[in-house]
């Protein structure tokens, strides 16, 4: 396997800037996932470091060595694309060895025989290798695409939002399955998706992406807790961060230049409505499933997430803390403002 390095690479289209200055480097052996809203430029990443688009700018880097004049073919990369793109006249078994009899690879028919096995094995597949394409289950023909990947060897995994177009009970079966792949064969895998339960799950690194840059990079923990921007800040956390206008606090406790301060609803402290701090917050709406609250004061939603075993109630008045060491400030334009 093999590392990878991107440095100020920018792709436009047109007007379009789809990649703006992008440096990114993928240490070897490491599972990073870009994440970010569509039109972010995550896929566009991944076809300029496999070579199915050309930067304007920057250098891409393989292993070490220049790669962004070098043709896809000699680039030794992986695409998984969201669509399977099977062989739909082929037998799995068909669609494993295809890459393998390439005359490039010239493998003789028990070398490829033997690599398909391997990798069907790893896949749970070895039952399913002499059905058709078309007769597979929507997770079987993914476990398929991937497995076509992985026949290859190559240096570097690129996924594109592979799991994306099946159901929600596939995706997490799918999601346990490419962790361990990526544990049993220590691949470098770049990981494209808009979903954060996938980017939390699986990333050792994920990078955020806004309009074509890479605003965090970080570990899921650095990124969640310690959020670079208010779009960082955004992206992950289910449910999502509570965004509050400063015109609800006191100015005198907050940074200069605040205009948002933000919360995480685990965060937020309940208790008796009576308390010494006086937020006191009607109760809008409440999910005993997930002790979830929606709050409200002044006409602000507020989220809050619980694990008390109270029963609350729409129209009940609960006290609220917002403990300061659990708050965020951020800027008119999203800067993060250091507590």
């Amino acid at each position: 396997m093999s590392e990878i390095r991107l440095q100020h690479v920018t792709k436009r289209f047109g007007d379009i800037v789809a990649v703006d200055k992008v440096s990114i480097d993928v240490k070897e052996g490491e599972f990073v996932v870009l994440l970010g809203p569509s039109g972010a430029g995550k896929t566009t990443t991944l076809r300029l470091i496999a070579g199915l688009e050309r930067p304007d700018e920057g250098e891409i880097f393989i292993d070490g060595e220049a790669a962004t004049h070098t043709h896809p073919a000699d680039r030794d990369v992986a695409f998984i694309f969201q669509q399977y793109s099977l062989y739909p006249h082929l037998t799995v078994f068909g669609n494993l060895a295809f890459p393998l009899r390439s005359p490039r690879r010239r493998l003789s028919e028990a070398q490829v025989s033997a690599r398909v096995q391997e990798v069907a094995q790893m896949l749970h597949m070895e039952s399913k290798l002499g059905n058709m394409a078309t007769h597979l289950s929507g997770g079987e023909m993914q476990r398929v695409a991937i497995g076509r990947a992985l026949v290859r060897q190559p240096k570097v995994f690129l996924m594109d939002e592979p799991l994306s177009s099946l159901d929600a009970k596939l995706r997490e079966e799918l999601r346990i399955e490419l962790k361990r792949l990526h544990r049993t064969i220590g691949a470098t895998i770049i990981y494209v998706t808009h979903d954060q339960v996938e980017a939390t799950t699986l990333a050792d690194r994920i990078g955020i992406l806004e309009h074509g840059r890479i605003v965090q990079m970080g570990t899921p923990r650095e990124v969640y807790g310690n959020p670079a921007s208010l779009s960082a800040a955004q992206r992950l956390g289910s449910p999502p961060i509570n965004l509050l206008p400063a015109a609800l606090f006191d100015s005198t406790a907050l940074p200069e230049g605040t205009s948002t301060v933000a919360i995480r609803p685990e965060d937020i402290v309940l208790h008796a409505p009576d308390a010494h701090d006086g937020l006191n917050l009607r109760v809008l709406e409440y999910s005993p499933l997930r002790h979830l609250l929606i709050l409200d004061r002044e006409g602000t939603a507020i989220v809050a997430t619980t694990m008390t075993e109270r029963n609350f109630a729409p129209g009940q008045t609960v006290g609220a803390s917002l403990p300061p060491r659990s708050l965020l400030y951020f800027r008119s334009d999203g800067r993060r403002i250091p507590a």
